[in-house]
């Protein structure tokens, strides 16, 4: 999930991304009602170490909070495995990282392909902080937006440009968001990828608990996790964003690494 920004978006910012190249790949997800902008320093900084980057556009995202309405869970899942199809194409090795609903895309993604060798979260999703969620259900028919508060938990808030995010949300979709959640809460044993976990202390709409489930319960015994006390939800672009895309890139680098020497 990120902050507010203005719509329409230049289809040319928001674009999926392919930076580098090489026999190692990495995909890139970004968080709900985002775009691939949001992870472009991490692409980056891995296509310095010599990998190839695939940052998708997810289905529903990037044109308007109507099309993002008519979108399921299950076409991100969807969305998700056609950008790591693409990069297996292109790639021996290949690993995933994600923000926000891109980590637990991510997850999922570890937890159900065999191809994935490592996984880095920033701010994955588990459940929500808030708990007017819990009331969907019921109202996401007659309450079918929800616009953000213009107040974001970001440390630097000008950072919120770089997101690139719908200024409202459908209902129906962070219902969608939910049940993701809970989809891969169940699905966290079945990720045995070295895993890092990184997570902003001031993130006022995931939970840092949720990092800590993460950890407490995959099935990797090759796990670390990583709190950043300064920065809020939008861990990619906030005030740690250059030690944040390190971390991941360094982790992704080395994990990514097959025992058949690629790399």
């Amino acid at each position: 999930m990120a902050a507010p920004e203005q719509e329409p978006f230049d289809p040319e910012v928001v674009r999926p991304l392919w930076l580098g190249s090489g026999p190692r790949g990495v995909l890139l997800l970004h968080g709900f009602a985002g775009t691939p902008p949001e992870l472009r320093l991490l692409g980056e900084r891995l296509a310095a170490r010599g990998l190839r980057v695939h940052a998708p556009l997810l289905v529903g995202h990037g044109s308007s909070p109507e099309a993002l309405a008519h979108t399921t869970h299950g076409d991100w899942i969807a969305s998700a495995a056609a950008g790591l199809d693409a990069l297996v194409q292109e790639c021996r090795a290949v690993s995933v990282a994600g923000q926000s609903m891109g980590g637990a895309l991510a997850l999922h993604l570890a937890a159900t392909r065999w191809e994935v060798r490592a996984v880095v979260t920033q701010a994955a999703v588990l459940w929500l902080m808030d708990r007017r969620v819990r009331l969907l259900p019921l109202l996401h028919p007659v309450v079918r937006w929800h616009e953000p508060s213009d107040a974001v938990d970001l440390y630097e808030p000008d950072a919120i440009r770089q997101l690139h995010s719908y200024p409202r949300r459908p209902t129906v979709a962070i219902l969608e968001l939910s049940r993701l959640a809970a989809r891969v809460r169940r699905e966290l044993p079945a990720v045995v990828q070295p895993t890092l976990v990184l997570h902003g202390a001031r993130d006022s709409i995931v939970p840092p608990a949720c990092a800590d489930e993460i950890v407490g319960r995959i099935g990797s015994p090759i796990r670390a996790l990583h709190r950043f006390e300064r920065s809020g939800h939008g861990l990619s672009v906030d005030v740690d964003r250059e030690q944040v895309a390190e971390l991941a890139a360094a982790w992704l680098d080395r994990y990514t690494r097959a025992v058949d020497g690629v790399g």
